[in-house]
């Protein structure tokens, strides 16, 4: 058998979780002004529960909008003789359109509810440009901007186009973080300690939902998986949990981050630790399953929780071994592969509040 055929893991301690991401583009209002907390991408339709808002609440009220991203105006929907309803009376109201470019991806971005666009039809734009004023034509409740992002596609009725902003920009020094409650039911209550929003601006927000998929426009990042997230957070750590204490992560994030909380834990064990969550793996190499067997509880013999995942280079998630509270002892997982592509992946042990990474290399072989 030639070894350069050969697929095998090769495990190494790391020190630090998996890579946090950045904001792609930049907020198109001042960071004076305070997103909606009370009404976030996702969340129940507040006309009509069974559906979900499909975008970002911003609260400027008649004052300058700016272009987010670099790209081309390719739409203005405009109607100076309706200063209530606008081009769209029962929707958007006045709005504009950018086309941009993300990821070599086309993104479509919708600024909704204008009081009057500055640009024009066919406008080059960039992140900062002055594109129009907000106002509050159409199917609104009062003044503020519509920011919402739809990805490959820009008509209304493509599903699962739609992209969480809070995860694309947010306030300067602050992060974003997001995760997935596993089998998390829509509109699942996520709490996050201590508050993360910076006060001023924000006078909303107390805690977060999963998304409303129920809504078949709503979608998650096609990087990240998410299915909750939390934008403009001050840099530190949270405690994150959901059902009840069943999902439980603590994630820290810094200014611009853009952090998977399922990647990542407050205390990240060292080398001498190792042992303490790993009893044996084997067989390594491998070409088709292994076995892990590790320790669970903490040093008083109590249950704790247990988290198991593999993720890509990326951060997304591309298993879960093992996701509950387990008692105190040694543990077996046998884990088949799942023809993941070659390449590097990383092996989170979450034990408690203590977490261990490991580094796999997923090489090919001879068969």
């Amino acid at each position: 058998m030639n070894p350069r055929h050969t697929i095998f893991l090769i495990f190494l301690v790391i020190g630090s979780s998996l890579y946090p991401q950045q904001f792609r583009f930049t907020r198109p209002v001042p960071d004076t002004v305070q997103n909606n907390g009370n009404y976030l991408y996702g969340e129940p339709n507040f006309q009509n529960p069974l559906l979900a808002h499909t975008g970002l609440d911003i609260s400027i009220r008649n004052d300058t909008i700016r272009s987010a991203s670099r790209g081309m105006v390719t739409f203005v929907g405009y109607n100076p003789n309706d200063t209530v309803g606008g081009y769209e009376p029962g929707g958007a109201g006045n709005y504009i359109l950018v086309r941009s470019i993300w990821d070599n991806k086309l993104a479509y971005i919708y600024y909704f509810h204008l009081k009057k666009p500055i640009s024009s039809l066919y406008d080059s734009v960039y992140p900062g440009t002055p594109v129009a004023i907000s106002g509050n034509t159409g199917n609104s409740t009062g003044p503020h901007l519509h920011f919402e992002i739809r990805m490959f596609y820009s008509g209304y009725s493509y599903p699962r186009t739609r992209r969480n902003p809070e995860l694309w920009f947010g306030i300067q020094g602050t992060g974003a973080i997001y995760g997935r409650v596993p089998d998390a039911s829509n509109s699942t209550r996520v709490d996050i300690f201590p508050d993360p929003k910076p006060r001023p601006p924000y006078t909303t927000f107390s805690y977060g939902l999963t998304y409303n998929f129920n809504d078949t426009y709503i979608g998650s990042d096609d990087i990240y998986n998410e299915n909750y997230a939390f934008g403009d957070v001050k840099p530190g750590t949270y405690t994150i949990t959901a059902n009840g204490g069943a999902y439980r992560r603590v994630v820290s994030v810094g200014a611009g981050q853009v952090v998977n909380a399922d990647a990542a834990v407050g205390i990240e064990t060292d080398v001498s630790e190792q042992k303490e969550l790993i009893a044996e793996i084997y067989p390594n190499p491998f070409s088709s399953s292994f076995t892990l067997r590790y320790h669970a509880g903490d040093d008083e013999g109590n249950f704790s929780y247990v988290n198991i995942s593999l993720y890509d280079l990326l951060g997304r998630r591309i298993a879960v071994l093992e996701d509950g509270v387990k008692a105190a002892g040694v543990n077996e997982i046998n884990y088949r592969g799942k023809e993941e592509a070659d390449g590097i992946y990383f092996l989170r042990i979450v034990n408690g509040n203590r977490a261990h990474i490991l580094k796999l290399l997923k090489i090919p072989v001879n068969k």
